[in-house]
């Protein structure tokens, strides 16, 4: 039986675009490369640096950014940078509660 789950859409941070290309280019990690290991289409990075997307899914955005966080430990960017991402992680990452649960679905 599929899920309806309906994806949250949050509007992407000035930051979060930024921290993004910064590490990206940073550690040489391409456009592409990056939308394959975050398993997103082609161009969404592009888009998304670009500022042409001014919102996103947010479960696809919190996947680039922990793979942005990762290349940024592998490729030992400066603490700073790490920092910044890792505020814009804690700024997206907690999902809204706007939707009920499972479990208080299934006791109604």
């Amino acid at each position: 039986m599929p899920t309806n789950v309906k994806p949250e859409f949050i509007t992407i941070p000035e930051e979060a675009r930024r921290v993004i290309r910064e590490t990206r280019t940073l550690v040489g990690l391409s456009r592409t490369a990056l939308e394959q290991r975050a398993k997103v289409g082609t161009d969404y990075i592009k888009k998304l640096e670009l500022g042409r997307r001014p919102s996103a899914d947010a479960a696809r955005l919190r996947r680039v950014l922990n793979v942005v966080q990762h290349a940024a430990t592998q490729g030992k960017a400066p603490a700073k940078l790490q920092a910044r991402i890792a505020r814009v992680i804690k700024t997206i990452a907690a999902p809204s509660k706007s939707a009920p649960s499972k479990s208080t679905a299934a006791r109604s």
